[in-house]
C-alpha cells in the first residue's frame, strides 16, 4: 500500500526504473532479449492502435495504447544508454531545446498571428537546423502519406496542381496510360502507371484536405462491414450481386 502521494517526476523516474529491470539480469527474457532493430516493428504497431482509438473516441483504450507507445519509447532509450549512445534524460532536453527553438513567437521575439504563421515559421526553424535539407520523406512512412508529405514540401517551389480540375484531368490521364500498360501486359509498366495513379489520387486528397489514409481505412472498414452482412445473409439470395447490394442498403441503414 502507498501511504505517500507520488509526484509526476517520481512517476517516470519509478517507470523508467521498471523498465530497466525488466532488461537487467534476472529480469525478463523476453525483454532482455530485444534490440532497436526488433522494436521497430512493436512500435510502428503501438502508434497505430493509438491512432485507432483515436478514431473511434475510445478514452479507456487511448490511455492504455499511449501508455503502451511510451513504453516503446522507454525501451528504445534503454537499450540506447546500454549502448553508451544516448539516455532517456538526453531525449527529453533535445526535445525541450527544440520545441523553443522552433517556437520563438512563443519564447523569443518572433509574432504569430495564426496558426498558417505558426507552422512557416516552424518549418523555417527546421530548415536552418537540417542546413535547408529535408529528412523528413523516409520510406518507412506509410506510402500514400509520404507522397503527401513530399507534394506538400515541394508545392512551395511551384511543383503543384494548379487547381482540383487539372488534378481530375491528370487522374484520367494516368488511368488512360495504365489502360495502355495493361494492354502490352508489362507487369513492370503496369506497376508504374498504378504507382503514379495512386501518387495522384494522394495528391487529389491533400488538396481536398483530406488524410488519404483515414480516408482508405474508412473505406476498408465499410467494406470490412458490408463483407460480414454479406455472409450473413448470402444464402437468402439466388446470387451474390443480390445480397452485396442488400449488405450495402442494411449498412446504409444501420448508419442513419
Amino acid at each position: 500500500m502507498r501511504y505517500k502521494l507520488k509526484s509526476p517526476e517520481e512517476r517516470i523516474r519509478e517507470l523508467i526504473n521498471l523498465t530497466k529491470a525488466l532488461r537487467a539480469e534476472g529480469g525478463c527474457p523476453w525483454d532482455r532479449k530485444q534490440t532497436l532493430l526488433s522494436l521497430r516493428n512493436y512500435i510502428i504497431e503501438e502508434a497505430y492502435e493509438v491512432v485507432d482509438a483515436i478514431s473511434r473516441n475510445d478514452i479507456g483504450n487511448l490511455k492504455e495504447e499511449v501508455g503502451d507507445l511510451l513504453l516503446q519509447v522507454l525501451f528504445i532509450a534503454n537499450i540506447a544508454e546500454e549502448e553508451t549512445m544516448f539516455t532517456f534524460e538526453d531525449v527529453i532536453l533535445e526535445l525541450s531545446d527544440k520545441l523553443i527553438r522552433r517556437h520563438p513567437h512563443v519564447f523569443g521575439d518572433e509574432s504569430a498571428k495564426d496558426e498558417n504563421e505558426a507552422l512557416k515559421i516552424w518549418e523555417e526553424q527546421k530548415a536552418l537546423e537540417n542546413n535547408g535539407e529535408n529528412k523528413d520523406f523516409p520510406k518507412t512512412l506509410p506510402s500514400l502519406k509520404r507522397a503527401v508529405k513530399i507534394s506538400k514540401f515541394f508545392s512551395k517551389d511551384g511543383l503543384d496542381f494548379k487547381s482540383i480540375k487539372e488534378v481530375h484531368s491528370k487522374l484520367e490521364s494516368e488511368i488512360l496510360e495504365f489502360h495502355e500498360a495493361y494492354k502490352r501486359n508489362s507487369k513492370s509498366d503496369i506497376e508504374e502507371e498504378l504507382g503514379d495513379i495512386l501518387f495522384t489520387v494522394a495528391n487529389l486528397c491533400r488538396l481536398n484536405k483530406i488524410d488519404p489514409e483515414i480516408a482508405l481505412n474508412q473505406s476498408s472498414d465499410k467494406f470490412l462491414e458490408r463483407a460480414k452482412i454479406f455472409l450473413a445473409i448470402k444464402t437468402n439470395y439466388l446470387n451474390d450481386e443480390d445480397a452485396w447490394e442488400e449488405a450495402k442498403l442494411t449498412l446504409k441503414k444501420r448508419k442513419k
